[in-house]
């Protein structure tokens, strides 16, 4: 009866010290974690990548309005749509095109992709 307490007690201590490496072993992958996740929020590739991911999305909306505005030309391009409305889907798509543009212009500018002193010519289509 004796030894079955003993066996009993082991066991349990067994576990409890078992559990209690386990949490501190997370504990510490936690603190490591942390610590390149502080490395990586300051390091240059870190920031590089970010700025990237920025200009990436707004390239991806530049492309949005441009697929947008094509659609608008499309319609325009039906034959059950009377010649003022046609007219105003052309000038639409154009008032869209010249806004895309420009966005385009100051987007470059910003990112020196596009010389800042070029002067911009209108173009029609």
């Amino acid at each position: 009866m004796l030894v079955t307490v003993f066996i009993f007690i082991f066991t349990v201590l067994g576990v409890l010290a078992a559990r209690y490496l386990v949490v501190k072993t997370k504990l510490t992958e936690k603190s490591i974690d942390d610590a390149i996740s502080r490395r990586m929020r300051t390091s240059t590739a870190m920031l590089e990548m970010r700025n990237l991911r920025e200009m990436n999305g707004i390239m991806r909306n530049l492309l949005i309005d441009l697929v947008e505005t094509d659609e608008l030309a499309y319609r325009a391009g039906g034959t059950d749509v009377t010649p003022g409305d046609k007219r105003r889907l052309l000038a639409l798509r154009e008032a869209r095109r010249r806004e895309v543009c420009a966005e385009t212009i100051v987007f470059l500018k910003q990112t020196g992709g596009f010389p800042a002193s070029t002067k911009t010519s209108k173009t029609k289509g």
